[in-house]
């Protein structure tokens, strides 16, 4: 990784991206249930999380959301030859938005 001199901005020139696919059972070893792929962005110069924006926190088996910090995409998948509600059955939870107007 680069230093960065701590007298100007990053530019973020240059991007470090992680991905995980975790396989999602309800006991070790047992059936796979539903995949799940978490992607993380670093700056590669100075090391900067950067965080996914417009989705709400949680883990849902239906949809994208990102982690509590936004700084982890989590996508369910499925393999293209499973059946449409594949990964359907599994527990998720989400984090409630509350715009500012809200009481």
């Amino acid at each position: 990784m680069t230093t960065a001199d701590p007298d100007k901005p990053c530019p973020h020139e240059d991007f470090q991206s992680f991905v995980e696919v975790n396989r999602i059972t309800k006991d070790e070893g047992g059936p796979v249930l539903a995949f799940s792929l978490v992607v993380r962005v670093d700056c590669a110069q100075c090391g900067e999380k950067f965080r996914f924006t417009g989705l709400q926190a949680g883990l849902r088996p239906d949809r994208p959301t990102v982690s509590p910090g936004e700084d982890e995409l989590r996508v369910p998948i499925r393999p293209a030859s499973a059946d449409p509600d594949f990964g359907m059955g599994i527990p998720g939870f989400s984090v409630r938005w509350r715009d500012a107007h809200d009481h």
